[in-house]
Order: C-alpha cells, then sequence, then structure tokens
C-alpha cells in the first residue's frame, strides 16, 4: 500500500532520480511528504472529517509516530537505490562521571617536608677558636659552635653532641646539649678540647646524635658534619748560655702591596705576579661552589696567625700547611705568615676583597737573613 502511494506520487522516481546524479537528499525531505500522503490516505479511508466533534485523534502525536516509522524505511530505500551510500557512523557522546565525596571520607594530610631532626648554621658558627687557630701543644681549650634547630622536633638533654671523624681532640667523645632547644632556637654547643703534643694541623669532625642513637648535622641535607680545625705550634724556650752569642738581624727582602686576581700567580721573594710556576710561591683559585682559596705551590706553606701583624720570628717558627686556605674564613686585616718557595719566611695581610673583576689585595713582607 505504501510502495503504491510513494509510485503514485511520484516520490520513489525523485528519489531514484537524485542518486542517479550524485545527490543526497535528507530524512526530512523524504519523510515529510510521507507523513502528508499517509495523512490524507488516512483521513479519506475513515471517511472522517475534520470537523467531526467524534473524532478524538491527535494529530501531532500521529505525525510523531508516523515520522519515526517513515524515517526507518525511508533510509531503507536510500541504501538500497544506491548501494554505494553508507549510513554515517553515529559516534556515541561519552559520560563523564563525576564522583560524589562521601560525607564519611576524610582527607590524607600530606607529611611534613620539614624531618624531625637537623642542624644549621647560626649566625656566628664559630663562637670560639675559628679555623687555623694557634694554640701550643697540649693547651686546653673549648670549642662552641652555635647551631639552629631547623628541624620539626624539640631537642632536649637526650640529645648529644658526639666525636664523629678526624683528629680526636675532645676530652670526652660525646656529651649532652645544655637543655631544651625548640624549632628554630639557637643553642652554643661547647666542647672541651686539647691540643695534640705534636706540632701540626689538626681537625676534628662532630656531629649530634638523638635519643635513638641516629646522627644527624648541618647542610642542605642535614648530614654534614661540623668541625674545628686548629694549628699546633712548636713551644720554643731559652736555653741559658755561659757565652753570649749574637743573633743576626733579619733584613726586610721584599716589601710592599700587590693585587691578585683570579687564576694569577704571585712570587712572594719578590712580591711580583708571574706566569712562571717554577717561581711561583701561591695563586688565587675558585672552587665551582664559589668559594675563593689562596692555592700553595710546591714547598711553600701559609698559616692563618691572626689579627696582630705577626714579627719575623712568628713567621720564621710557625707550623704551615702546604694545603690551600679558604679566604672566605679570612676577613679583611687578617694576617698570614708564609714560606716561600727559597724556604724565606715572610707576612700577608688581606687589606681587600673587590668582587668585579675578583681581586684580592695584599701587604706583603718577605724577610732574609744576611
Amino acid at each position: 500500500m505504501i510502495i503504491q502511494i510513494l509510485c503514485e506520487s511520484g516520490i520513489l522516481g525523485r528519489i531514484g532520480h537524485a542518486m542517479n546524479h550524485g545527490f543526497q537528499l535528507s530524512v526530512r525531505q523524504i519523510v515529510l511528504p510521507f507523513i502528508s500522503i499517509i495523512l490524507l490516505t488516512g483521513l479519506s479511508a475513515c471517511n472522517i472529517p475534520a470537523s467531526s466533534p467524534t473524532a478524538s485523534f491527535d494529530l501531532t502525536s500521529l505525525a510523531q509516530t508516523a515520522e519515526v516509522q517513515l524515517t526507518q524505511i525511508a533510509s531503507t530505500l536510500v541504501v538500497t537505490l544506491n548501494p554505494n551510500l553508507t549510513q554515517p557512523a553515529v559516534t556515541p557522546t561519552p559520560m563523564v562521571m563525576t564522583p560524589t565525596p562521601s560525607q564519611n571520607s576524610t582527607e590524607v594530610p600530606l607529611s611534613s617536608e620539614i624531618p624531625c631532626d637537623r642542624a644549621g648554621v647560626g649566625a656566628i658558627l664559630d663562637v670560639t677558636y675559628p679555623d687555623d687557630s694557634r694554640l701550643l701543644p697540649g693547651q686546653a681549650f673549648t670549642k662552641i659552635w652555635r647551631l639552629v634547630n631547623r628541624g620539626s622536633c624539640s631537642w632536649n638533654r637526650n640529645y648529644q653532641v658526639v666525636w664523629f671523624s678526624g683528629d680526636r681532640l675532645g676530652i670526652n667523645p660525646s656529651q649532652p646539649l645544655p637543655g631544651k632547644v625548640e624549632p628554630g632556637e639557637s643553642v652554643d654547643v661547647a666542647v672541651d678540647m686539647i691540643a695534640p703534643q705534636q706540632p701540626g694541623l689538626y681537625t676534628s669532625y662532630w656531629m649530634l646524635r638523638n635519643p635513638d642513637g641516629k646522627l644527624f648535622g648541618i647542610g642542605p641535607g642535614g648530614n654534614a658534619p661540623f668541625w674545628v680545625r686548629i694549628q699546633v705550634i712548636a713551644a720554643y724556650t731559652s736555653t741559658p748560655t755561659l757565652t753570649p752569642t749574637l743573633t743576626p738581624t733579619p733584613i726586610i727582602l721584599a716589601g710592599g702591596q700587590f693585587d691578585l686576581m683570579l687564576g694569577e700567580w704571585i712570587d712572594l721573594d719578590l712580591g711580583k705576579v708571574t706566569d712562571d710556576e717554577e717561581k711561583a710561591d701561591i695563586r688565587l683559585v675558585q672552587t665551582e661552589e664559589g668559594s675563593l682559596w689562596i692555592e700553595v705551590e710546591q714547598s711553600t706553606g701559609l698559616m692563618v696567625f691572626g689579627e696582630v701583624q705577626p714579627s719575623f720570628d712568628d713567621c720564621h717558627s710557625a707550623v704551615f700547611s702546604t694545603s690551600r686556605i679558604g679566604l672566605d674564613t679570612i676577613p679583611e686585616g687578617t694576617f698570614l705568615c708564609y714560606r716561600t718557595r727559597e724556604g724565606l719566611a715572610g707576612s700577608l695581610k688581606v687589606v681587600s676583597l673587590s668582587p668585579s673583576p675578583l681581586m684580592v689585595r695584599f701587604d706583603f713582607t718577605t724577610w732574609m737573613i744576611p
């Protein structure tokens, strides 16, 4: 019946003509004529006038129902008439489900980034006896470090300062902290020590220990020790003699002021910058971390003396270090003793440090005995 109606109305002919010419018809273009035909046919078949009061048809619902049914028929006809035409795939829209948090659920807080036990450096780390302090053999002294509690736990007398490595200068290898130290507070940690009997350079490393026996210290990881470094000088005693002897008076071989730039060598016998390493004594170097050092060449030696200018006897009898000495721990105005490659004694004074360009100015005096 429907096919006959389609044929008589010419709709099938128009569909075929469009398919042969490559045109695409929408479903609505096919369906709407069908609806009109079906409604007219149904009304005429039932012989029900449009104005009949007994009619109970819902034309809107009827049209919608007919449109759905005829849409399926029209889709089948289109595919049948043109086999090369495929129906477009319908891509379903994914449904995103957002979970609703339960009223009984509780958030788990993230763990704190601050460890329980960690120490930091105070405003002044070396309260007493800074690096390379000079002591006599067997001299007793008290080393004091100023530390800060950088952790999240309080310290008390159950925490101890303990010897970690290096030279054992402390009278006791461990001792408790003086009292309670809250996070963020500083404390002066004092350790009684004795200088060794033999002259030389000594370094002793120390750390803190919590009640559970775990060691911790300073630095970015909280695991670096703090230390004390001293120079033990030889103790000279005068020996009485029956016959007085004349002591030769030293003379100044060279003296004045010089500027030492990064990487340059200096000949302390003459106080001149040189490129000849065979005549050089010291040079200024910088590490990758940015710290400045005075590097010693071969048989040359250095020693930090202090704020008072040393005499010839002081520098002549000094115990020298043959390793480099850090300038970052030496303030301006500090005096050093040195021994040149030729074995002559001398005195250096750190006058100033210029950051740009990087340069250190020294006053120097080199003595010799005629």
